[in-house]
């Protein structure tokens, strides 16, 4: 026969469990709620995204579920879900179709609800992407983009690995601010292209 937790215990286990997320892929069902969350992060972080809120928010949300690729295909995104089921932040992943760099994917999309912000959750998600890319075949490196002055992301994303390599300049504008936008870089595996031509 097994101990009851003390009080204190089971009420702290029972926290944890009412706080833990989910990752999972988003699917076509899923939709809905990505369009409610990408939509408040366009309002609330206009300087973040390329996209606006004004431009997208009356744009259909059955209209994203083709982002919603599989994992092996390199075209997915991530959903972080609380225990109720409600998406608190995503991440996508879009793998380029063109040949000669079928071997490169994009980091899009990074968004965390403004109530689940500070939690982990972005780092999670980040985590998550790295893992499911480094499962793609043929799949050798992450690139993204993200607004220079946002350090507590860019943060976020030296921490799972990535490297800045260059810096745009006055990317987006947004009333009458210019923010500029730092690249970065994750390479999936060590050294997968030893004939480099660049170096």
């Amino acid at each position: 026969m097994t101990n009851p937790l003390p009080p204190a215990t089971a009420f702290a286990a029972a926290a944890a469990a009412a706080n833990a997320i989910h990752i999972r892929p988003l699917v076509a069902a899923d939709a809905v709620a990505y369009k409610a969350l990408r939509d408040e992060a366009l309002r609330t972080a206009p300087d973040a995204f390329t996209s606006d809120y004004a431009a997208s928010v009356g744009r259909p949300a059955k209209e994203y579920a083709v982002r919603f690729g599989s994992l092996e295909s390199g075209v997915f995104f991530l959903g972080a879900f609380n225990a109720a089921g409600q998406l608190l932040g995503c991440v996508g992943c879009e793998r380029e179709q063109r040949t000669k760099q079928r071997h490169c994917a994009t980091v899009v999309g990074m968004m965390v609800a403004p109530t689940a912000q500070r939690r982990g959750v972005g780092q999670q998600l980040v985590a998550a992407c790295v893992q499911a890319a480094r499962n793609v075949p043929g799949l050798t490196q992450l690139v993204l983009t993200v607004t220079a002055s946002n350090t507590h992301v860019v943060r976020l994303y030296e921490q799972a690995g990535f490297t800045a390599w260059g810096l745009l300049p006055r990317a987006v504008v947004v009333d009458n601010v210019a923010y500029d936008k730092l690249h970065m870089l994750l390479l999936l595996t060590p050294d997968p292209f030893p004939a480099c031509r660049s170096k």
